[in-house]
């Protein structure tokens, strides 16, 4: 009990101290050469309550084709203002087009994946946040 009680209260969390991260996962699926909006298990999209600093790793997977993609970028709270591309890929991703990421001014994030014709592609995207 004294231990809880030490910890409770310390937690940046309580104190909005210092910088806050955040991890999510967003999939979808393309059939042929159609662009999906990734969203989260609940079928929703995400949204920054603050500004951050965002580095996503993209995944789109077929029985065929494979891409993957490193995006970092930055948006600034309550504006529609995103600094962010692509700074790496991998695998052969020139059958691809890159994916896109922005959003609004309320904060919602819209990531946007495009297919190949003839192909469907499995996408995954893994984000992680630093905000403030």
């Amino acid at each position: 009990m004294s231990v809880y009680t030490k910890l409770n209260g310390t937690t940046t969390d309580a104190f909005k101290i210092g910088l806050k991260n955040e991890r999510i996962t967003l999939t979808g699926i393309t059939v042929n050469d159609n662009t999906t909006t990734l969203l989260n298990r609940d079928n929703q999209k995400y949204t920054a309550e603050s500004t951050v600093f965002f580095t996503a790793y993209v995944i789109g997977r077929s029985i065929t084709n494979t891409a993957a993609y490193e995006i970092k970028g930055c948006y600034l709270n309550g504006t529609t203002t995103v600094t962010g591309y692509v700074v790496n890929t991998y695998v052969d991703t020139a059958s691809f087009t890159d994916p896109t990421m922005s959003f609004d001014n309320s904060g919602e994030l819209t990531v946007q994946c495009t297919g190949i014709a003839g192909d469907t592609v499995n996408w995954t995207a893994s984000i992680d946040f630093v905000m403030v």
